[in-house]
């Protein structure tokens, strides 16, 4: 099994940058799989699911473009298929084949309801979180806590709620990632630096 390290926005909702992706060789590829593949310039690593399979070879598509791949896979050139994710202490499987595809469009139907709503109430979500009320009001024992860990490519600090990871910071990052709701408990400017 081989690890990759998941950036950029084509696969989200699905996965988030950071995550830990979890690879092992493919057998027999379906329609819904996520795979790995290298990019032409051989640079970097590509995360899509395969949305088709024909006598050209592998189609695929990142569960957040809205158009497919316009480069066509030969199976030798994908370097495995993904079966889990790790996020913070959480390890996720990942579907494949028809479970794969319907995961796939469940996460996009919710993905485009949430930023059709997030529309209208962004400017009251960033009002409440401006005044900071929620903060003056929550316990102590509620607070979120700071750690920081060296990995390979850096330093990086997490925002932790209870076991839960609310907020990143890495050192090539110019700001502080903390994921809403809780934007309303967290103060982003009182926030270390790296």
């Amino acid at each position: 099994m081989i690890h990759f390290d998941y950036h950029g926005p084509s696969m989200n909702p699905t996965f988030r940058f950071g995550d830990s992706l979890m690879v092992i060789p493919c057998k027999a590829l379906r329609v819904g799989d996520v795979v790995v593949f290298q990019s032409l310039e051989g640079m970097q690593y590509i995360v899509h699911r395969v949305v088709a399979l024909d006598s050209r070879g592998v189609i695929t598509r990142g569960d957040n473009n809205n158009t497919i791949d316009k480069r066509i896979l030969r199976p030798e050139e994908i370097t495995g298929q993904v079966v889990a994710y790790r996020r913070g202490w959480r390890t996720v499987r990942i579907p494949g084949g028809i479970a794969g595809i319907l995961y796939a469009r469940t996460r996009r139907c919710i993905q485009y309801f949430k930023s059709r709503f997030s529309c209208l109430l962004q400017p009251l979500y960033r009002r409440i979180s401006d005044s900071g009320i929620f903060r003056r009001v929550l316990p102590s024992r509620f607070k979120p806590k700071i750690v920081s860990f060296r990995k390979p490519d850096g330093v990086e600090m997490q925002l932790l709620l209870g076991k839960k990871v609310i907020g990143r910071r890495r050192q090539e990052w110019d700001c502080w990632q903390v994921l809403p709701p809780f934007r309303l408990i967290v103060d982003e400017s009182s926030l270390p630096e790296l």
